[in-house]
């Protein structure tokens, strides 16, 4: 059944009123939409009695935290928002840390200890939070820990951070999210703007979090999203992959690539790190797989792109511990690290394609990428769906 936004809202309003009475109550805002949309919602319900942080975890975009303070705080949402700094804690919880949930799980640790302290600060006995259905249904199905997920798991709040937890939204897909954004007068910029993760490029930085690392992957998030936005992609962004010896020989890969794209030269290779993916209806973590080609047939396989997303699925069925293809498309001798552009379309966010550009424009970001973030060797683009891949790698 579509949903009615007016409709919900009132209902919403209505039930915020009554659980919380005269009572104050915090909010996490990050200004995506749904942690925004569940800010207007609950401004709307309890007006000053409502607190927004923004936690400013260290892994936010270039400039982010205060460009989203101003953003929430000037007309016309006129959000009262505060922004918590907490970087060095969450870097030091999270060094050394490789596997993508153990990251998630430390990631949530951290971040509900650091909103523990607010909401006992400030006075506050409840959290509201912009959990989405989608959020809950991938934890629960193992496919990967969403930070936010906590009473759809048996957390029970009140015990172990000292919060009763509200979540108007818990049961709108991201489509819903933003037809109730629409309907509070959330500025476009947020209400269409794409998803960005909860641990934000936590889950972006593939494998273990550095310092270096993580620079690295903030210049190269500005040039592809700058690239791709208003193309009409759903999502899009870069992650970054630790480099290391060049590995390419693959053979069994290799041989399959060539006869796949119609070529004597080809080569793949295993990356080093794993990323997440979804195989029937369980989470898989495998590896991932690196194509290459000669750099004067980058453009003739590229504009074949089918014949791409072939051999991906080709590969991936013959090779059962992999999620993931990546195809090269800029590279040069030297660097520490590796880039991958990924870009989808989507409606709902649980299956997405991958999207299809331009090699001009493919080749641009490639170079961007090269030019803007010196210790990347290669820049490559994800050609995997979902599924077999989860849109975000870890």
């Amino acid at each position: 059944m579509e949903l009615d936004p007016k409709s919900f809202v009132e209902a919403q309003v209505r039930n915020l009123r009554r659980k919380l009475g005269r009572e104050r109550a915090l909010i996490a805002v990050s200004g995506g939409v749904d942690s925004t949309t569940c800010a207007a919602l609950a401004y709307r319900a309890v007006g000053k009695n409502l607190i927004c942080a923004l936690i400013d975890t260290g892994f936010m975009r270039l400039g982010e935290p205060e460009r989203v303070r101003r953003l929430l705080s000037g007309p016309p949402l006129s959000l009262p928002v505060r922004v918590i700094e907490a970087e060095g804690a969450f870097m030091e919880r999270l060094a050394g840390v490789e596997d993508a949930e153990e990251k998630r799980r430390r990631f949530r640790d951290e971040f509900y200890k650091a909103i523990s302290e607010v909401a006992e600060r400030e006075g506050c006995r409840f959290l509201i939070q912009g959990t989405i259905a989608p959020d809950w249904i991938e934890t629960k199905g193992g496919i990967k820990t969403q930070h936010n997920v906590l009473a759809q798991i048996g957390v029970r709040t009140e015990k172990k951070y000292g919060f009763t937890l509200l979540e108007p939204l818990a049961n709108l897909y991201k489509d819903q999210v933003r037809a109730v954004a629409r309907f509070l007068g959330v500025p476009k910029e947020i209400s269409e703007r794409q998803p960005f993760p909860g641990p934000g490029l936590l889950v972006r930085c593939v494998g273990e979090i550095k310092p270096e690392k993580l620079s690295e992957l903030k210049k190269a998030t500005e040039v592809v999203e700058g690239k791709l936005a208003d193309r009409g992609f759903q999502q899009y962004f870069a992650a970054i992959l630790d480099g290391g010896p060049d590995g390419w020989g693959f053979e069994g890969a290799s041989k399959l690539a060539r006869a796949a794209l119609g070529l004597n030269e080809a080569e793949a290779k295993v990356f080093k790190n794993l990323a997440t993916g979804v195989k029937g209806d369980e989470r898989a973590y495998g590896g991932m797989v690196g194509v290459k080609v000669a750099a004067n047939a980058r453009r003739k396989v590229w504009e074949d792109f089918e014949r791409l997303i072939l051999l991906q699925s080709s590969l991936i069925s013959k090779f059962k511990g992999f999620t993931r293809v990546l195809y090269l498309i800029a590279d040069r001798d030297e660097g520490s690290y590796d880039v991958s552009v990924r870009a989808v379309t989507t409606r709902d966010y649980m299956t997405a394609d991958v999207a299809k550009m331009g090699w001009e424009l493919a080749e641009s970001i490639g170079l961007e990428i090269l030019s803007a973030c010196p210790r990347v060797k290669g820049v490559y683009y994800d050609v995997t769906p979902k599924p077999p891949a989860t849109i975000e790698y870890e």
